[in-house]
């Protein structure tokens, strides 16, 4: 489900080096991935994850951020802050469908965002998750449900 913020939202790591501002009504989707590597990135059982496209970040700084690719494909860079190593953002694609990956924890009114839509790469769970939420399992399925979710994002 996509929907718009109505107000800015502020965005950072622990220590708010890596620091976001998303502009005003920026249409952003939130999905649950249960990856091996979104468990290893966060160091969590699962990642809760706000997407957003990348131009809608302001400032765009990424000097405290250190990217990795921790696996081909997907696309993935993933950002951990250089000062205190917590995940800050991940981005995918480029150019026009250059998509941010925010760690929700990492809003300051988290409240305000939508709800997650999905869980993806469900058969990789640590923990059950007792919700209503679809839970997509396998590759192709898990990655088709993300991809729609980012569609609507773009097309916002």
């Amino acid at each position: 489900m996509i929907k718009h913020l109505v107000t800015p939202q502020h965005a950072s790591c622990q220590c708010g080096a890596c620091s976001f501002e998303l502009a005003e009504s920026t249409a952003v989707a939130r999905f649950i991935c249960h990856c091996t590597i979104c468990q290893q990135f966060n160091n969590k059982p699962f990642a809760d994850v706000t997407i957003l496209k990348a131009k809608n970040l302001q400032p765009a700084s990424e000097e405290n951020v250190e990217f990795k690719k921790y696996k081909l494909p997907p696309n993935i860079k993933r950002g951990l802050c250089k000062r205190c190593g917590e995940p800050a953002i991940e981005i995918g694609g480029m150019g026009p469908v250059k998509i941010a990956f925010i760690p929700t924890d990492n809003f300051k009114n988290a409240s305000e965002l939508p709800p997650p839509a999905i869980h993806m790469f469900y058969h990789r769970r640590v923990e059950d998750m007792i919700d209503e939420l679809p839970k997509y399992e396998g590759y192709l399925s898990s990655e088709f449900a993300v991809m729609k979710l980012m569609y609507g994002v773009l097309k916002a």
